[in-house]
């Protein structure tokens, strides 16, 4: 599994917080724990690692960025907690 980070697009805000700057970032390959053979979708989402903050993966950009800027914040999850959510997306789109 690799990821690929680049700078958020103009038309996307950055953080609440002056001075950090969120990354669009593309993983690709599968997770660890993964079942060997199994069907692997590259995901994005977007993560801001001062605030400790990230969206929760999605293999369409679109909807990545959509949910980074959600008034209600409910696609966001701790950063410690976006492997547990990639590995929760992977189970699930081997069970579809």
């Amino acid at each position: 599994m690799y990821q690929v980070a680049e700078a958020l697009p103009a038309s996307i805000p950055g953080c609440a917080e002056p001075g950090h700057h969120p990354h669009l970032v593309r993983t690709q390959g599968a997770p660890p724990r993964h079942h060997i053979g199994g069907p692997v979708l590259p995901t994005w989402h977007i993560e801001c690692c001062r605030c400790l903050v990230a969206t929760v993966p999605h293999p369409s950009r679109a909807i990545a960025e959509s949910r980074w800027t959600d008034p209600a914040g409910t696609h966001r999850t701790p950063l410690s907690q976006l492997r547990r959510a990639r590995e929760q997306f992977a189970s699930a789109a081997l069970a579809a």
